[in-house]
């Protein structure tokens, strides 16, 4: 497909910086009056490409102060990115889908592409942004031409070459919450053939939560990077680059206020004897930012590698061979206070470390050509390692037992019965043997005083090597000199093998609950009231009707016993050992421990691969063939359409953390989730008119085993949606009605839907969707949360002369985003709606000197990025709020 500009140069030079969803400029497109971008991974006018993609430029990025990918939602509207428990939990989404931000075992599903080195986990792409070219968001499946885990798009990062003329620039910002943010590059030759570029980073910045137990700041920025490249060309045909970046971040982040204080919330600030007497977060106001944390979240990470880009053109500009190989290490630690309180209840340490070997080769075709092809393999190998703990505190044992108060039992009760029942069933002096099996059900390992004690709980360590290839390739043929048809296909096999090895020293979450309540009750009814107490225990008592038996005194009166005071004799005894295996709980009272099972926060871990369970081997294989099928056609010669059928594909998940469940089926449902397939119907037009362009995209996208993983209040549950589809369309214009004015506007609207989507996980707020102890609930024909319906993104830059010497330009920039229900598995759940208004101005000198005043959310706007069922209590809400109103001044000088 051709086209032809009609833009003129000033339109251009708008086109390079200023507007908000679809702009770009390189060198070359500066001269051309052309936006070239590489989305089909050969150089391509934007106006040309077939495929809906958004470009961000250096200039843009420059003047609406975007520092990292988190920023770029605000000029993107169909990109979202949130940050969530730490700073290596980002999620991006394009189009509603998403996902793979709090789990190392699930990637996500927009890929990141850093001079075309894949980033597989959100960790590795959330810096602050390099010295850059230009940002291409692409939208929509890229599974034939990007590989694996790029089913909900791509976001593909250039950043500026190495120059044989030397050049560079260096900033300086600061701004309110004591913000620092140094960069500066430098470029230039080491010899005829052979340059070189540094560029280097530093951001810090005061966090805008506060701690209320102890007055510091949380959501800080403390990070650096350092990046260097070398260019050199070998000839006139070949040419190599290499790059090596290393960076840093040391960050108190991230801070979860308090939507909604439940009973179980409010039972931590009662005072004593009533509650724990702790500080919690004002759930009045959440957007006081005010937390409520006992140990600072902590978050460590470290990223680094190394990368080689060889360029050879073959037979006199026949064809070009291209390579790309890199290897990667991500680390990081964090430490989070996950009872989001001032009460000592769970720490969750966390060790994350990533090691990734790429490799992709690809031979293409040059120049302009009827029949244009690319052929090419990808290769990605990753070995990934987690330390993941759940640590309970001084004050959990007490806490427990406040909330479980109102059922007429205790701990200390459950504790002593289960002792007796040790001392009758088991060792040389026991009674009764034939009750031997229930030590089995972890009677026998309950032992008094020890439910909940500091220092236990989850201790895992989980590993996973994943090795994946893919053969692709593409052709485009010009039919006519109008009309184009395109095609492409991609062969992708992907491997996981997983270990996880987890240890629950919590003796309570242990404990089966049922059997004991049953088979327990049995023999104590028969034998405690039969008058069948052993000597340890005082020796064997006279049962007296009247009084009734004050068995274990050493932990008080078990008050669940008192009715089955009318087995006096030992027929009743009898009698009641007959009602507690039938169930009866008017016989047998103990049946009403079962009530308990709420207050087990984590099932019986099983470690894996599991020799005893044939579909618990540790492993995920699977391959699919994606392909691309795309008709395009140029109505004149300023305006074209296509249509593009599509699908992707996203490779197997596994569940790397305490949450894991052996899997009971081939579907390995629990422990894995089993991959995505993706199609895409998409019409699209773009036009070009004098001072302008309009692009518009229609489509219809659908994910066959869409990988849900939802927070239920004590972990997540991973599973497949059926099947859930986004239709809309989306608009994306520049229109410069006089010189000194360039006008962008941009619109999204998606109509998300789980069409299938049985196996969604429960909460205990959903009292209507989901009864009495089942895990799962149908979400099949409902909304999907946190999807906004409508995104709304507009700017306006106008540029002016001071005198000869200084210009000078001001922008504004507005997002809306419609309100949207965010949390799937809470009914009546907190809502975000979105606006935001962002502005600069700066005043610059026909010699590289800038000093630029700027501001982002300046009317304060509030809403919520997310939300979730507060851990482990019942009934209140916690969530991450936006950003809160930001501004400075940039001082700035290139050369």
């Amino acid at each position: 497909m051709k086209m032809n500009s009609n833009m003129n140069a000033f339109a251009a030079r708008l086109l390079a910086g200023a507007a908000i969803s679809a702009i770009a400029a390189t060198g070359a497109a500066a001269q051309s009056d052309e936006i070239v971008v590489t989305a089909t991974k050969r150089p391509q006018t934007l106006q040309e490409v077939p495929i809906a993609v958004s470009v961000v430029g250096a200039e843009t990025i420059q003047k609406a102060q975007i520092n990292d990918l988190i920023d770029l939602q605000t000029v993107v509207p169909s990109l979202r990115v949130t940050q969530l428990q730490n700073s290596s939990q980002t999620n991006f989404t394009i189009r509603g889908f998403g996902n793979g931000a709090n789990n190392p075992g699930i990637e996500s599903s927009v890929g990141v592409f850093i001079d075309g080195v894949y980033r597989s986990r959100s960790a590795a792409a959330i810096l602050d942004l390099p010295t850059l070219e230009r940002v291409e968001v692409l939208r929509g499946p890229q599974s034939t031409l990007f590989g694996k885990n790029v089913s909900a798009g791509a976001i593909s990062i250039t950043t500026k070459l190495p120059t044989f003329d030397w050049s560079g620039n260096v900033e300086a910002s600061y701004g309110n919450y004591d913000q620092m943010l140094f960069k500066g590059t430098l470029s230039g030759p080491l010899s005829d053939n052979v340059a070189f570029r540094v560029s280097g980073s530093a951001n810090k910045r005061d966090g805008y939560y506060t701690n209320i137990v102890d007055g510091t700041d949380q959501n800080e920025r403390n990070r650096w990077a350092l990046r260097g490249q070398l260019l050199w060309e070998a000839s006139d045909a070949l040419t190599f680059r290499v790059i090596g970046d290393y960076n840093k971040i040391d960050e108190n982040c991230c801070g979860a206020v308090t939507i909604l204080n439940g009973p179980a919330t409010q039972v931590l600030a009662a005072p004593p004897p009533f509650g724990l007497g702790e500080e919690i977060s004002d759930g009045t106001d959440p957007f006081s930012r005010n937390v409520a944390v006992d140990t600072a979240t902590d978050n460590k990470l470290t990223g680094k590698g190394i990368s080689l880009q060889a360029d050879w053109e073959l037979g006199d500009g026949f064809a070009q061979l291209t390579s790309i190989t890199a290897y990667r290490e991500q680390s990081d630690t964090a430490n989070t206070d996950v009872d989001f309180s001032g009460a000592d209840l769970a720490q969750n340490p966390q060790d994350r470390k990533y090691e990734t070997f790429t490799q992709e080769i690809r031979l293409s075709s040059v120049g302009d050509n009827r029949f244009d092809w690319m052929v090419g393999a990808f290769y990605f190998n990753e070995d990934v390692f987690l330390q993941r703990d759940v640590i309970f505190g001084a004050q959990e044992r007490a806490n427990i037992d406040f909330l479980i108060s109102g059922a007429g039992v205790s701990l200390a009760d459950v504790e002593g019965v289960s002792q007796l029942a040790q001392a009758l069933t088991t060792g040389p002096g026991a009674l009764f043997p034939e009750f031997l099996p229930m030590g089995s059900a972890g009677v026998d390992s309950l032992a008094f005083g020890s439910s909940f004690a500091p220092g236990t709980g989850v201790f895992g360590t989980y590993n996973m090597d994943n090795e994946s290839y893919s053969f692709f390739g593409q052709a485009d043929f010009e039919i006519t000199d109008r009309l184009t048809i395109s095609g492409g296909i991609s062969y992708i096999d992907d491997s996981k093998s997983a270990t996880g090895v987890s240890n629950l020293t919590d003796v309570f979450s242990n404990f089966d609950l049922s059997t004991f309540a049953s088979t327990g009750g049995s023999f104590v009814a028969a034998n405690i009231f039969g008058g069948l107490i052993p000597g340890a225990y005082g020796g064997p008592v006279a049962f007296d009707p009247a009084n009734p038996v004050p068995f274990f005194t050493a932990a008080g009166t078990f008050a669940a016993l008192d009715p089955l005071v009318f087995a006096a004799t030992r027929d009743g005894a009898v009698a009641a050992a007959q009602g507690a295996l039938t169930g009866d709980p008017t016989l047998n009272p103990l049946l009403g421990l079962t009530g308990l099972t709420a207050v087990q926060f984590f099932a019986p871990q099983t470690n894996f691969p599991d020799p005893s369970n044939p579909f618990d081997d540790g492993k995920l294989d699977s391959n699919d063939v994606t392909w691309t099928a795309r008709l395009a056609y140029d109505v004149t010669d300023n305006f074209n359409a296509y249509f593009t059928y599509a699908t992707g594909y996203k490779a197997g998940a596994f569940n790397l953390s305490s949450d894991s469940r052996p899997p009971v089926d081939a579907s390995k449902l629990g422990r894995a989730a089993s991959p995505e397939d993706v199609r895409l119907f998409e019409l699209g037009f773009k036009a070009n008119f004098d001072g302008g362009y309009v692009n518009i995209a229609l489509f219809d996208q659908k994910i066959e085993g869409f990988q849900s993983n939802v927070f239920n209040g004590v972990g997540f549950d991973l599973a497949n949606a059926g099947e859930q589809t986004s239709r809309g369309f989306e608009v994306e214009s520049l229109y410069s009605p006089w010189n000194p004015l360039a006008l962008t506007f941009a619109l999204t609207y998606l109509d998300p839907e789980y069409k299938s989507f049985t196996m969604a996980g429960c909460t205990p707020f959903d009292v209507v969707n989901c009864g009495m102890g089942e895990s799962f609930r149908d979400l099949s024909g409902t909304r999907v949360p946190g999807v906004h319906e409508v995104s709304l993104s507009t700017s306006a830059t106008y540029s002016f002369d001071v005198n000869d010497n200084w210009g000078g330009y001001a922008r504004i920039e507005y997002l809306y985003e419609s309100d949207v229900p965010l949390i799937e598995n809470i009914p009546d759940s907190i809502t975000r709606e979105v606006n935001v208004l962002n502005a600069s101005i700066g005043f610059e000198t026909q010699d590289g000197f800038e000093v630029m005043v700027w501001g982002r959310n300046l009317t304060d706007d509030e809403y919520f990025l997310q939300g979730f069922p507060t851990v482990a209590q019942t009934g209140s809400v916690s969530g991450y709020t936006n950003p809160p109103r930001t501004y400075g001044v940039t001082v700035r000088k290139s050369f």
